[in-house]
């Protein structure tokens, strides 16, 4: 019984832990300009047309769609899922604030093409990293992630995580377009590859680290 409350409590650590590195992922995609994930591109347009800051929509937002993701999935209730859904905007808003704080600003890097295509390629593998980890935790997972989930075991298969994923992106992407977001090549980039590379992060990096540290997860799925 020790150990289980043990190994439930490093399962929740590193499901904060995966969400602060899944915010940062998101603040490097804003810095460099270069358009940011298709889920973060779509709320920043509706939240700058509602007048919203983007934690408070977000939050709202989640809650919204996680009605009818738990409907079909009651797996997707657990703390992983509150930590994303609740903390996860508010997280970017601090990182850029972070960053703003020591001169680092979007305007400021506008003209260092080489710092900005650093700063997309740190950002699209340190979301699927967090994405992947905090996923992995199997403690819930935001409305927006378990979808693709849902849709691969809803299909029996047919419809796989990774293609779920890019479809829902690009729906993401069109409603961000339309909102007046951002969009460039770092969105169309984690449009098509995060899912791919969520799985692979989890198959060959977080999977071996949990294990190492004695967490024992069934069921996963990729």
């Amino acid at each position: 019984m020790e150990s289980k409350k043990k190994e439930f409590l490093l399962r929740v650590v590193l499901v904060v832990v995966a969400n602060l590195i899944l915010g940062l992922g998101i603040a490097l995609l804003r810095l460099s300009g270069f358009g940011t994930d298709p889920f973060s591109c779509m709320n920043l347009g509706v939240s700058s047309r509602l007048g919203m800051g983007l934690g408070m929509y977000q939050m709202l937002f989640n809650v919204v769609l996680f009605i009818p993701v738990i409907i079909l999935d009651r797996k997707s209730f657990g703390i992983g899922a509150l930590v994303n859904m609740l903390a996860l905007g508010y997280f970017v808003e601090f990182d850029m604030f972070l960053f703003a704080a020591v001169g680092i600003t979007i305007e400021g890097l506008a003209a260092s093409l080489g710092i900005r295509a650093a700063l997309l390629i740190a950002g699209v593998l340190v979301v699927c990293f967090g994405v992947g980890l905090y996923m992995f935790c199997d403690l819930g997972a935001a409305p927006y992630d378990r979808m693709g989930v849902i849709i691969e075991t809803y299909s029996h298969g047919k419809v796989k995580f990774k293609w779920a994923r890019v479809c829902m992106d690009l729906v993401s992407i069109a409603v961000g377009f339309l909102t007046g977001s951002v969009i460039g090549i770092g969105t169309v980039v984690v449009a098509f590859f995060t899912g791919p590379i969520v799985s692979f992060f989890r198959e060959n990096v977080i999977s071996p680290m949990v294990g190492k540290m004695g967490i024992h997860i069934e069921q996963q799925r990729t």
